[in-house]
Formats: structure tokens, C-alpha cells, sequence
């Protein structure tokens, strides 16, 4: 069973980017992304609903299923930095790894107005580091 843990600081507007660095404790692939609510069952997977758009470690989006979703970008588990990428003028939820640009995963005028909030979802034995109030990387400005 997926538990989520969801940012107490609401996004608004503008762009805002954080990372997520990987731990060596992790047994399962993580759900990483945002969500639009924070009253929901946090003993589920945040994108599992219509309100979270998430990365799943498997190489995987997910939003609204917590089946499937298709193929995107490479597999993150135990080792790496998975960066994250909200523009908010855009609409757009954009991931990388390891510096290297995984491209545009949502492009939803959901993502354009807050509250958003970053949110990660884990299963079973989890952990990591989320690491913000950096600048995001030249990769993802255009």
C-alpha cells in the first residue's frame, strides 16, 4: 500500500523546482509529482486521483490510475537525483535525472494556478531527501 506525504507550502504561481535524492533504504520505486488538494486518503498514492500528477520510478507517469500510465523518462529507485519542475505559466510538470532533462511529463491548465503542492508517495520500506530552495538548472529554462 502506497502512503503519501504531502508539502505543507502551497505553490501559487511562477516556476519552482526541487529534488528528490534517492536512499539506499528505498525497496520500491517512489511516486514523485504534485497534487492540486491535500484532503484526500494519504494512505494511497497522491496521483492515483484526478488532482496529482506524479512520476512513478518505474519509467512511468501516473494521474488519475493507480494501474497505469505510459512510458516516460528512465527508472529511479535506490540511487540518483530526481529533479522536479513546475511552471506554473505554462501549465507544465517537466523531471529530470541525474541533470539530464526526462522532458515535459503534464501540460494541464491544472498546473496553472495554486494552490499545488509537492507530494511523494512511497511503498512499504521508503525513504529520501527533498532538497529545495535551489535555482532551477538551465535545462529546464526556455
Amino acid at each position: 500500500m502506497f502512503r503519501s506525504v504531502i508539502g505543507d507550502t502551497a505553490m501559487n504561481g511562477g516556476v519552482h523546482y526541487w529534488e528528490i535524492h534517492a536512499d539506499s533504504r528505498t525497496e520500491n520505486e517512489l511516486k514523485i509529482g504534485v497534487t492540486t488538494r491535500r484532503e484526500f486518503n494519504i494512505n494511497s498514492a497522491f496521483c492515483d486521483y484526478e488532482h496529482g500528477f506524479g512520476y512513478y520510478g518505474l519509467g512511468q507517469l501516473r494521474h488519475n490510475s493507480n494501474a497505469s500510465g505510459p512510458q516516460f523518462g528512465k527508472k529511479f529507485k535506490k540511487e540518483g537525483v530526481l529533479g522536479i519542475f513546475l511552471d506554473m505559466n505554462r501549465g507544465e510538470l517537466s523531471f529530470s535525472l541525474n541533470g539530464e532533462n526526462m522532458g515535459v511529463a503534464f501540460k494541464s491548465d491544472a498546473l496553472k494556478s495554486g494552490p499545488i503542492y509537492a507530494a511523494v508517495s512511497l511503498l512499504h520500506c521508503a525513504g529520501f531527501v527533498l532538497v529545495n530552495g535551489i535555482p532551477a538548472p538551465e535545462i529546464f529554462i526556455k
